[in-house]
């Protein structure tokens, strides 16, 4: 403790001396080893800032709210340089980046605003949130529990956190964070939120809904839960939901992110109602906006299946089989990839980890240009095992169905001999329609939001995965979504031979599977298989059937 003493003389020193900028530096050194110190933290709150008037700072608050996000953006912008130490308009910087969309820049201002004031939980929550935008969710974590760390009771931070939690998939811890704000603070929208969401993957439809209406009722300008509203109710009418979601969808102050939730929920509730013209303006304006504040350009993903066309894998020796053997279930999303693990996972012997991002984690090196040998596929087969056995419960067997991981086709039949693999396919019009008409959380789905686009990569996916299945004989099962839906029983038996297990009837009855499962399609696996609705499309079929001719269809 001996070099914080020195350091905080020193800074005493300059203080007195009117040095404030050296004064701060040596206390924000201080606050990043030790975030905590009342010494430093006192010192560092009574040093003057270099900061825009209070009146320019209100009026870019008041600018801001009226729905200028851009302009208060560009003015910030030209203040920074001038005033380059001030914590707020970092703050309001990155803040208004974030509403913009613009995640990466949101985050780097919202980092110099937490590097700047290192001693408040505000500026490492709001970091935090800025980290996961980007999905940067460790880092995220890290961030929040240093902000609880400094003020263990703070709400804004807890309900961060339960956001970080649930992000990773952890919806029960989430909840209890959850409920511990709502017990002290009742009316916190996000929380129910959260709690709404964690509901609804557990299969508690009407508990989700009811979470979802206090969320409105609380907040009724959160966009994210009309969306999550709209998508679940039943929609028998129009009433005060849609209206309240027409009103902000109308306010121009409303962020660009919020009127992209705020669009699908529309979509959701029109398209129920059957009012499609209506919908589809609203799915149309949605998908631009999504597609727009991710940056998407399917050039992106023909770069990637130009560089997976290189990929030149080479099987490797037999070897020791893991701890664990991997089932992986892939295809498009939307494709039928849950209702497939939630059947096999129904089986005594198997443990289902859903979609997992280890392999795309292990396997980007190479698509960064690393090549292929023998040693990289030794050591991609002993990380995937190793972090696949820790999602594993007990269990021999143990599902992957990232949908995506078809991509890695020819370095899981190399480096995974021993591994199951099923792709189900869905016949192409209806999967490129359920993938359009969703709105995902995830940010790397942005081929789902553009009618073309999504055409585009359905036909790159179908000539890779048609490749593939080539190139490996025999390593890859097909599973068609439509025949599974209308043999269920047949089926199914079929596929549990086919990946070598015993019999078990449990997987006949996916619905009770009690797993938690956080996929879009987490309502439709708590209902028994029901035949596939393939022409859904059809009623929007004057707006996509010129794209859906161009599909090649699978089944």
């Amino acid at each position: 403790m001996a070099m914080v003493e020195t350091a905080l003389a020193r800074a005493r020193s300059h203080e007195r001396k009117g040095e404030a900028a050296q004064a701060k530096a040596l206390c924000r050194d201080v606050l990043t080893r030790y975030p905590r110190n009342a010494r430093a933290r006192a010192l560092l709150a009574r040093l003057p800032e270099a900061a825009p008037s209070q009146d320019l700072l209100e009026k870019l608050v008041a600018a801001h709210k009226a729905g200028h996000s851009m302009l208060v953006a560009e003015q910030v912008a030209r203040l920074l340089p001038i005033y380059p130490d001030s914590y707020v308009l970092w703050q309001i910087h990155g803040g208004v980046l974030l509403e913009l969309g613009a995640f990466a820049q949101a985050e780097e201002s919202l980092a110099r605003a937490a590097k700047l004031r290192p001693d408040l939980a505000e500026a490492r929550v709001n970091h935090s949130v800025s980290l996961r935008a980007t999905g940067r969710g460790a880092e995220a974590e890290a961030q929040v529990r240093a902000a609880l760390d400094l003020d263990p009771t703070n709400a804004g931070a807890m309900m961060e956190l339960a956001s970080v939690l649930a992000d990773r998939g952890d919806l029960p811890g989430a909840a209890v964070l959850c409920q511990a704000v709502i017990d002290k603070t009742p009316k916190v929208a996000t929380a129910q939120n959260i709690l709404g969401v964690a509901a609804y993957e557990e299969g508690r439809f009407a508990e989700a809904q009811a979470h979802y209406e206090q969320a409105v009722n609380i907040a009724p300008q959160f966009a994210e839960a009309h969306r999550n509203l709209s998508a679940i109710k039943p929609w028998p009418r129009e009433d005060s939901q849609l209206d309240q979601m027409i009103a902000l969808y109308d306010d121009p102050a409303v962020a660009p992110m919020d009127r992209t939730r705020l669009c699908f929920g529309l979509f959701d509730a029109y398209d129920t109602l059957g009012d499609r013209d209506r919908a589809w303006a609203y799915l149309e304006e949605g998908n631009a906006l999504r597609k727009a504040l991710m940056g998407y350009d399917i050039s992106q993903d023909q770069a990637l299946f130009r560089r997976l066309a290189e990929l030149d894998a080479a099987p490797l020796e037999p070897s020791e089989p893991g701890a664990v053997t991997p089932i992986f279930i892939l295809g498009m999303p939307r494709s039928g990839t849950t209702l497939t693990e939630q059947i096999i996972s129904a089986h005594g012997q198997v443990t289902g980890a859903g979609e997992l991002s280890l392999l795309a984690d292990m396997a980007r090196g190479f698509l960064e240009g690393a090549p292929v040998t023998e040693a990289g596929l030794q050591a991609l087969r002993r990380g995937y095992l190793e972090g696949l056995a820790a999602h594993s419960d007990g269990a021999r067997y143990v599902t992957d169905k990232m949908p995506h991981n078809f991509c890695f086709l020819p370095l899981i039949c190399a480096a995974l001999p021993e591994a199951r693999i099923v792709h189900v396919v869905r016949d192409a019009p209806s999967v490129c329609w359920s993938n359009l008409k969703q709105y995902f959380t995830a940010s790397s789905l942005g081929y789902c939001y553009d009618l073309e686009d999504v055409v585009t990569y359905h036909g790159m996916y179908r000539d890779w995965t048609a490749r593939c299945e080539a190139d490996w004989p025999g390593r890859v099962r097909r599973l068609e979504y439509g025949d599974l839906t209308a043999d269920p029983g047949g089926v199914t038996r079929a596929l549990i031979v086919d990946l070598g297990l015993d019999w078990d009837a449990a997987c006949l009855s996916p619905q009770d599977n009690a797993r938690v499962v956080h996929t879009a399609s987490a309502g439709q696996v708590r209902r028994p298989v029901y035949r596939a609705e393939t022409e859904a499309w059809v009623a929007y079929a004057p707006r996509v059937e010129e794209a859906f001719a161009r599909l090649r269809v699978d089944s």
